[in-house]
Formats: C-alpha cells, sequence, structure tokens
C-alpha cells in the first residue's frame, strides 16, 4: 500500500514539474513575444503605437503560473518610463529628480537579465531594453528641466 502511494505521489510531482517547465516555455514565448512588439513600437517613437504595445504588459508578467526573475518583471515598468519620457510636458524640478531614479532603476534591474534556456531571445531584448533606456537617460536626465 505505501509503495504504491509513493509510486503516486512520485507520478503526481513528475506531472507537476512537467507541467511547471511547460508554463516556464510558454510563459517567456509570451514575454518575449509581447516584448518585441513593444521594442517595434518604441522604434517607431510613436506614442499611440507605444501606448498599444505597452497594453497587457502585467497579465503577461503575472499570469504565467511561475514567477518571472526580478529583470523578467520589469517589462511593464519598462512601458511606463518610455512613455512617460516621451510625453512633452512640464515637470517640476522634483518630479524630474524622480522620474530619472525611476528610469535608472528600471534600467538597472534590466541590465541584470541573463541567458534564458527556453528563450534565446529574452537576454537580447532586455539588452536592447537597456540600451533605449540609457538614451532616454542621456536625453532626458542629463540636464534639469528648463524653468520658465
Amino acid at each position: 500500500m505505501r509503495k504504491v502511494m509513493a509510486m503516486a505521489a512520485t507520478a503526481s510531482m513528475l506531472a507537476a514539474a512537467t507541467t511547471a517547465q511547460a508554463d516556464q516555455v510558454s510563459g517567456w514565448k509570451n514575454w518575449a513575444d509581447h516584448a518585441e512588439r513593444v521594442m517595434a513600437a518604441v522604434k517607431t517613437n510613436n506614442n499611440a503605437e507605444i501606448d498599444a504595445a505597452c497594453i497587457g504588459t502585467t497579465k503577461t508578467i503575472i499570469s504565467q503560473g511561475f514567477q518571472f526573475p526580478y529583470w523578467g518583471q520589469m517589462l511593464p515598468q519598462f512601458c511606463g518610463r518610455v512613455q512617460t519620457e516621451n510625453q512633452k510636458r512640464e515637470i517640476t524640478l522634483r518630479g524630474w529628480m524622480q522620474e530619472c531614479k525611476q528610469l535608472r532603476q528600471v534600467k538597472g534591474a534590466l541590465a541584470k537579465s541573463s541567458p534564458v534556456a527556453s528563450e534565446p531571445r529574452a537576454k537580447p531584448l532586455a539588452d536592447e531594453m537597456v540600451a533605449t533606456l540609457e538614451a532616454l537617460d542621456t536625453r532626458e536626465c542629463s540636464s534639469p528641466p528648463k524653468r520658465r
């Protein structure tokens, strides 16, 4: 009886491991697909396209059946930083400092990306996001906003 229960428990654990592995493969594929759409929109520099591509980034991260590493969880924050920095608006000095700090935090997290065995596009996409944020940092954060 104990052997049967042990075999059933082992089979159950193997099935769960296979399901978890399948979740990771499909999750990383979804992440890379969404990140590619976002990066394509960012390259157009069209705010409407960026907004459309960024819809659903949070769902891409939280509904995959496993937890992405911290750098993989930065897709929605990347969208938020790009959307914020591409808007033409007046900003206070304190707000500017906060936005630059957040931009650098997201950039730092994405810079820690590592290769993903199940999705070879993930690391290059994260590196491309870092380069984009670096360009935004240079453009937006190198000097304080002009005062009126």
